[in-house]
């Protein structure tokens, strides 16, 4: 039997059919394709939005009362306290709009926090001292989707600063759990809970610090109220502690490394970051703060300085909790039956004692 091949008429017809088949197959999945990079990025812009927002929430609330300075259209300055030994001294922190970069600086340092900002404004409320509203828009899209078609987000938020919204001002209002914020500032922060911790203990127990002899010119109500706030400050700790744990747990991979030149992040960073934040949560007690070991949990590419806050928050949190329960052992001793304080349930190992 003689072979027989394809004539130019017969591929040429498969040729049409197949196109016929295939066009229509194509743009089908590319807008399947593009509908999820839509959604994609509307996740990822929102995340941004969160991210950026907890960032400024939980510096302006730290504000230095009277420090608040709209320095030009692009740039707000603030004062907080000044990291390490010297915590009487203020330092300057400001954030610098250059669209599409929001950028924050601070004890001499400075950072992108996000590249992806249309429209970035703080001012101040009428009539209403220590009280700013703060206005961002953003924008970003990935996975080849267009200038245009990329997503935007705008939002609005109230941000109290809290010695200027006081006339009198509270000596609590660096309240303990806002070292639980996502971007806590260094130093500031962990400065002002171990200083909490001190003014719980220094507050309550002035009386009878010094000597034993102050507990016996204290009325049962006041030892009682004493032994109460001891404990209530104890409580705040151990609550704040929750709360940062959960944060640490919702951190987002982007908090620890680079997406690619696609927008993508690697399963193996998601990985590595699910690891980090897992052995940072579960680090229950002071003696188990261990930095080496997170660090080589992230390992290459690892963008440490978000989760090191975490960690140092922790830390001081720690810190804190240590302090009043060496003074509520302290108390203990010196007041006695008096007191009916019962530290039985206290972990002692978990405070490092």
């Amino acid at each position: 039997m003689q072979k027989r091949g394809f004539t130019l008429l017969e591929l040429m017809v498969a040729f049409f059919i197949l196109s016929l088949v295939s066009i229509p197959l194509y743009y089908l999945l590319k807008d399947a394709a593009n509908k999820r990079a839509l959604v994609t990025s509307r996740d990822y812009v929102k995340q941004e939005a969160n991210k950026v927002f907890a960032l400024l929430e939980n510096d302006l609330s730290q504000a230095r009362k009277g420090s608040f300075k709209q320095a030009s259209d692009d740039v707000i300055e603030i004062k907080v306290r000044k990291p390490g030994k010297d915590e009487a001294e203020d330092v300057s922190l400001s954030y610098l709009y250059v669209k599409p970069d929001l950028i924050r600086r601070f004890d001499g340092k400075q950072w992108v926090i996000s590249r992806f900002v249309e429209e970035f404004e703080v001012s101040t409320v009428p009539d209403s001292p220590g009280r700013l509203v703060a206005s961002l828009k953003l924008k970003a899209g990935f996975d080849g989707i267009t200038e245009d078609e990329a997503p935007e987000y705008s939002q609005e938020k109230l941000i109290v600063m809290r010695e200027d919204s006081s006339e009198e001002l509270d000596k609590y209002w660096r309240d303990v759990g806002d070292v639980n914020k996502f971007f806590a500032t260094q130093g500031s922060i962990m400065a002002g809970v171990k200083e909490d911790a001190k003014k719980l203990v220094q507050d309550f127990t002035g009386e009878f610090s010094a000597a034993a002899a102050d507990i016996n010119k204290m009325t049962v109500g006041e030892i009682l109220k004493v032994r109460d706030e001891l404990m209530r400050g104890l409580g705040e700790i151990q609550n704040s502690m929750g709360k940062l744990d959960k944060d640490i747990l919702d951190l987002s991979a982007d908090a620890m490394f680079k997406r690619n030149w696609l927008g993508k992040m690697s399963d193996s960073k998601k990985d590595r970051a699910k690891k980090v934040r897992e052995a940072l949560a579960a680090m229950s007690s002071k003696g188990d703060m261990n930095w080496s070991k997170i660090k080589a949990l992230g390992g290459s590419g690892f963008k440490s300085g978000t989760v090191k806050e975490m960690f140092n928050a922790k830390s001081e949190l720690f810190n804190s909790g240590q302090e009043i329960v060496k003074q509520l052992q302290e108390f203990k001793r010196n007041a006695g039956d008096v007191a009916n304080l019962d530290l039985s349930g206290i972990d002692l190992k978990k405070w490092g004692l």
